[in-house]
């Protein structure tokens, strides 16, 4: 009996240090999930760390093409081609130089010249040509200076504008004066002329183009005739009078070895006394360019005709 009264103690402390080493290890057990377990293993309980914020990820630009994804562009790469890239306008622009060929020179060159590239014909390389009856004045001092006016208004509106001559003293074919014009790549060629005729009476500005009978100048005469057209309606507007109208010829080496849209202006007879003082008018010259530029203008602005 006294020793069972012994026993009974020693059990209770020993329950009671069961007790106790179990509560220490789940309290570990606990310290353990919170801070050493992977995260899908966290007890739901409980707080959880603040993650650190994400810097948010821009989506790349992307390029398409007809409706259709292409290659992804840096974001980088697109800032660059925005910064080198030309305006939007500049891609539409279409280089359009005219070409004004004041005619003849000074000293004419007669030494033969072919007329074409599928003539056997020779015509001189160029003329001094005609002379004022009345102011004296040589064609091609008239020529030059209407040339230089027409220069003026057609660089005012923008339009780029080239010169076979700026001087008197030149020698300069009528063929080299063409291929001037398609060396250039002119969207139009334009010879600038003064008349003559036998009788005095005769007076009135023309338009010169390259016939579309002349196989080697169909290619160009559709365009030739329409520009034509334009200049000679816009000289009746400058100058108040109807003119001479158009003419198509083919025998012309300033039209036969060109290669772009080309036409002459005869801008009146210097063999009629009337017509050849009213053409060194200042006034009158001013006229004549501000018309033969209209009409260039008009062509360049105008879409091809149907050849």
């Amino acid at each position: 009996m006294m020793v069972g009264k012994r026993a009974m103690p020693l059990v209770a402390m020993g329950m009671m240090f069961l007790v106790i080493g179990l509560l220490v290890a789940c309290g570990e057990r606990a310290g353990v999930e919170v801070n050493d377990l992977p995260a899908e293993e966290t007890p739901a309980v409980g707080t959880r760390p603040t993650p650190e914020p994400t810097a948010v990820q821009e989506p790349e630009p992307v390029l398409t093409v007809q409706g259709k994804e292409a290659v992804p562009i840096p974001t980088e790469q697109m800032a660059e081609a925005e910064t080198d890239a030309a305006p939007v306008e500049s891609l539409a622009v279409v280089r359009k130089l005219v070409m004004l060929d004041p005619g003849h020179q000074r000293h004419g060159n007669n030494a033969p010249e072919a007329v074409g590239p599928d003539t056997r014909e020779v015509k001189p390389k160029v003329s001094s040509g005609t002379v004022g009856i009345r102011t004296k004045k040589p064609e091609y001092v008239l020529n030059l200076e209407v040339s230089q006016l027409v220069k003026a208004e057609l660089v005012k509106r923008g339009i780029e504008v080239a010169m076979t001559r700026e001087s008197h003293e030149v020698d300069i074919s009528n063929k080299q004066r063409a291929e001037m014009a398609n060396e250039a790549g002119a969207a139009l060629a334009v010879r600038i002329h003064a008349d003559g005729d036998n009788s005095p009476k005769t007076s009135g500005f023309s338009v010169l183009y390259p016939s579309a009978a002349s196989a080697a100048l169909k290619p160009i005469a559709a365009e030739s005739r329409q520009a034509a057209g334009f200049i000679a309606e816009q000289l009746k507007a400058a100058t108040g009078t109807a003119g001479r109208g158009l003419s198509a010829r083919s025998d012309l080496s300033g039209f036969n070895w060109s290669k772009v849209p080309v036409v002459l202006v005869e801008l009146g007879f210097m063999t009629n006394p009337e017509e050849d003082e009213r053409l060194s008018e200042a006034e009158y010259q001013q006229k004549l360019a501000a018309g033969i530029a209209d009409g260039i203008e008009r062509f360049l602005n105008a879409g091809s005709p149907a050849r």
